[in-house]
C-alpha cells in the first residue's frame, strides 16, 4: 500500500502541471494535472488514447475549433493524434484533473496465434556437391528464418534437414572424382554442413540414412505396412537399359521432357516439375556414353499414388501453397495421378526386402517420405514400430509441419508424400514454402559450365548479416530472381554503410547532447504522424510476412530495407528540430528523437530473424527487447549509445572473390 499525492508536482508538460505515474502490469500510465487560474494548455497531440476525469474547477476543451464545457464529474475521451486545448475558466481556482492515457491496437482484432511446437524441414540435398547461392537463396535459408521467426513468436520449433545419401548422382559423383559414393557422400555431407554453419543455418535434427543404423529397418517396416494395405503391387512395364542391358534411371538418363519439352533426366523434370517414366523421354540417351535407350519390359514395385486422387485434390485445395505449385498439382490431377515406380535394379541406394526385389533400390524420393518421418520422430535408436509411433504423435495434427524446397520438388511433397501420410493416417504438412530458381546474370546457375557463385565464397567475402541478406532480398518468391552481383553489392554499401551508418550516427549524437536519455514523445507535426503511420504500416506487414501462413522472407528483407531508407529520411527532415535547441521547438524534438529510437526499436525486431547479429547490437543499444507493436520506448532510459553496430563498406573485389574457379563439384540436385 502507497499514497501517493497526484496533485502535487510542478512538472510542466504542455503548460501543465503534472505528476506521473506508471500502472505496473499495464501499458497504461496516469497523471494528475493541474492548471493555473485564467491559464490554458499548449495545443498538442500525441499517438496514444487519452481520457481526462475531471476532478476540480471548471473550464473547457477545444478540438479542432470544437469547444467542450467541462467541470468536476466530467470526463472527456480523445482519440490518438487528435489536437486539443483545456483551458481553465476561473479567474481563481486551479482546474484539476487526471489524464489517462494507452496505446490502443493497431487492429480491432489479431487473429490467434497457435501455441503449437512446429517442425521446420528443409529438403536434404544430394552430398555430391557443396551449395551455391540459387541453393542457399532457396530453402535453407528460409527454412533458418522461419524456424527463428516461430521461437521469436514463443514457439517451440525445431529445423531438421540431412543428406540424401541414396540419390543417384552420389554414384555418379564418385565416379567421376575416383572415389567410393560412400566416401563422396561423407566428403560432401561435411561441405555442406559447415556451408551451413557459415551462413548462421542452425539445425535441431539431421537425417543421415547410411550413418543411423535403423533407418533402413523402419524405412523397411513403412513400405511392408503399404504393401499389406494393397498400395504397392508388382508390375510387368516398359523400362530404359543401356546397350549393355544396364538399368537406367534418373542421373542414368537423359532426354527431353515429354510434358514441356525442357531438358531433363529421368523420373523427374526439374523445368515443369513433372514426373517421366524414362522410356517416355523424347530423344532418350545413356548419359554416360551418350548412346540411344534400349526398351525392354521389366517387373518392378509401384505405389498407387492414383488412389488418391480426390483427397489430394481436397488437400492441395486447403493446404498453404503458392500459385505454381498448387497449378502443378491440380493440373496432375486433373490429368490423372501416374503410379509412381518405387523399385529399381540399380548399384547404388537401399535395396528392398520385398520377395523377388531384395535386388532393387528402393526409390530414394519415397524414400524421402519416411525420412521426414524420421527426422520428427527424433528417436534414432528405437525398433520401426516406435519411430512410426513417435512419427504419428508429430504428425498426427498437434504438430505444425513446415515444408521448404525448391520448385521441381513440388509434386512430391504436395502429392507423393502426403500420399504416403494420408495411407498411413497421418497429417500431411500444412504449409509448404517455395522457391523458385535464382540465376545468374541472366542465366541459371550451373557447376558445369561454373556458371554460379559457391556459398563458401560468398560467406567469406561478406559479413555473415549481409550474405543473409542479400540472399533474401533476391530469393525467388513466387517468380524467378536475377542475381547481379554490382547491383547487389551497390544495394548492400547505399543501405548499410550509407542510411543506415549514418541514422544510427545522426541519433547517438542527438542522445549524447540528451545525456543519452531518451525523451518520452511531445507534440506532434504533420510530418511525424505520417512517419509514425508509416512504421505501424511496416509493423503490420512484417507481422504478416512472419506469419507461418504468408511466410516470406522475402517481404521481411524488403520491410527492414524500407524502414532503414524511410527513418534515415525522417531523421534527416527533422534537423531542424533537433539542431535547433530552442524552447519553442522542444516539444516537437522529443517527439522526433522518441520517433527515431522508436524506427530503430522496429529495425531490431525486422531484422532479428535475417541479420541476427545487427538485430543483437542494436537490441544492446536500446537496451530493451524490440518492440511488437508500435509502443514507444520507456522515456528516461538510458541507453548505450557508445559502441555502434559494426557496417562496413563490402570488398571493392568482391567479384573477383566470389568468381573464383576451384574443380568444379558434379551436377547437384535441384535447388
Amino acid at each position: 500500500m502507497k499514497k501517493i499525492n497526484l496533485f502535487s508536482s510542478l512538472n510542466d508538460i504542455y503548460n501543465l502541471a503534472c505528476t506521473q505515474l506508471d500502472l505496473p502490469g499495464t501499458d497504461t500510465r496516469l497523471m494528475g494535472c493541474r492548471l493555473a487560474p485564467g491559464a490554458q494548455s499548449e495545443a498538442h497531440n500525441h499517438f496514444e488514447h487519452e481520457v481526462f476525469l475531471f476532478t476540480a474547477g471548471s473550464g473547457h476543451v477545444e478540438q479542432n475549433g470544437a469547444t467542450l464545457p467541462v467541470r468536476a464529474g466530467d470526463a472527456v475521451l480523445f482519440e490518438r493524434f487528435q489536437n486539443h486545448v483545456i483551458v481553465n475558466g476561473s479567474n481563481s481556482e486551479e482546474l484539476q484533473f487526471h489524464s489517462i492515457y494507452w496505446p490502443g491496437s493497431d487492429t480491432d482484432a489479431q487473429s490467434a496465434k497457435s501455441s503449437k511446437p512446429a517442425i521446420v524441414f528443409s529438403t536434404p540435398p544430394t552430398p555430391n556437391g557443396d551449395l551455391h547461392l540459387g541453393h542457399l537463396s532457396g530453402p535453407y535459408l528460409a527454412a533458418d528464418i522461419l524456424n527463428r521467426s516461430l521461437r521469436a513468436q514463443g514457439r517451440e520449433a525445431r529445423h531438421i534437414t540431412g543428406r540424401d545419401d541414396n540419390q543417384s548422382y552420389v554414384l555418379t559423383c564418385g565416379r567421376k572424382e575416383g572415389r567410393s559414393p560412400e566416401a563422396s557422400a561423407d566428403h560432401y555431407a561435411d561441405l555442406l554442413r559447415d556451408t551451413w554453419s557459415q551462413f548462421g543455418i542452425g539445425l535441431d535434427g539431421f537425417i543421415a540414412p547410411y550413418s543411423t543404423a535403423r533407418y533402413a529397418e523402419f524405412l523397411r517396416f513403412g513400405i511392408t505396412q503399404l504393401i499389406d494395405m494393397g498400395l504397392i503391387e508388382r508390375r510387368v512395364e516398359p523400362a530404359a537399359f543401356d546397350q549393355s542391358g544396364n538399368y537406367l534411371h534418373e542421373a542414368y538418363i537423359s532426354g527431353e521432357c515429354p510434358s514441356c519439352g525442357a531438358g531433363s533426366d529421368g523420373n523427374a523434370c526439374e523445368a515443369c516439375g513433372r514426373p517421366n517414366s524414362c522410356v517416355d523421354l523424347l530423344n532418350a540417351r545413356d548419359t554416360e556414353n551418350g548412346s540411344p535407350i534400349v526398351i525392354k519390359d521389366a517387373e518392378r514395385l509401384y505405389f498407387r499414388l492414383s488412389a488418391f486422387e480426390q483427397q489430394l485434390s481436397q488437400y492441395v485445395k486447403s493446404a498453404n501453397m503458392p500459385a505454381s505449385v498448387t497449378a502443378l498439382s491440380l493440373g496432375m490431377i486433373a490429368d490423372g495421378l501416374p503410379d509412381i515406380c518405387i523399385s529399381h535394379p540399380g548399384p547404388w541406394g537401399m535395396n528392398h526386402t520385398v520377395p523377388g526385389f531384395e535386388d532393387q533400390k528402393i526409390y530414394v524420393w519415397f524414400e524421402m517420405a519416411f525420412g521426414y518421418l524420421w527426422g520428427a520422430a527424433d528417436c534414432p535408436d528405437a525398433e520401426a514400430q516406435q519411430v512410426m509411433e513417435c512419427a504419428r504423435a508429430a504428425y498426427g495434427g498437434g504438430t505444425d509441419i513446415f515444408h521448404c524446397y525448391g520448385f521441381d520438388n513440388a509434386y512430391y511433397h504436395t502429392l507423393l508424400f502426403p500420399a504416403v501420410y494420408m495411407a498411413l493416417g497421418l497429417s500431411p504438412a500444412r504449409t509448404h514454402v517455395v522457391n523458385e530458381l535464382l540465376d545468374l546474370n541472366g542465366e541459371k546457375f550451373s557447376t558445369s559450365r561454373r556458371h554460379l557463385i559457391w556459398g563458401r565464397d560468398f560467406a567469406a567475402a561478406l559479413p555473415r548479416d549481409y550474405a543473409r541478406f542479400a540472399l533474401m532480398l533476391k530469393r525467388p518468391e513466387a517468380i524467378r530472381e536475377n542475381f547481379v552481383v554490382a547491383d547487389v553489392q551497390a544495394e548492400l554499401d547505399q543501405l548499410f554503410s550509407g542510411h543506415l551508418a549514418a541514422l544510427l550516427e545522426r541519433f547517438t549524437a542527438r542522445m549524447a547532447a540528451h545525456g543519452n536519455l531518451l525523451p518520452e514523445p511531445g507534440a506532434w507535426l504533420a510530418d511525424q504522424t505520417e512517419f509514425h503511420s508509416f512504421l505501424r504500416t511496416q509493423v503490420d506487414q512484417l507481422e504478416a510476412a512472419q506469419r507461418p501462413e504468408t511466410f516470406s522472407p522475402r517481404r521481411i528483407a524488403h520491410t527492414l530495407r524500407s524502414i532503414i531508407v524511410e527513418a534515415d529520411r525522417f531523421s534527416l527532415s527533422q534537423a531542424p528540430l533537433l539542431n535547433a535547441a530552442r524552447a519553442e521547438t522542444g516539444n516537437y524534438a522529443r517527439t522526433a528523437l522518441a520517433l527515431e529510437a522508436l524506427a530503430l526499436s522496429l529495425l531490431a525486431q525486422a531484422s532479428a530473424a535475417i541479420m541476427p547479429d545487427l538485430s543483437a547490437d542494436l537490441t544492446r543499444m536500446l537496451e530493451v527487447k524490440p518492440v511488437t507493436q508500435h509502443n514507444f520506448l520507456p522515456g528516461g532510459q538510458k541507453l548505450k549509445c557508445g559502441q555502434l553496430p559494426d557496417l562496413p563498406r563490402t570488398p571493392v573485389d568482391l567479384a573477383e572473390r566470389i568468381f573464383p574457379t576451384p574443380p568444379a563439384p558434379t551436377m547437384f540436385a535441384a535447388q
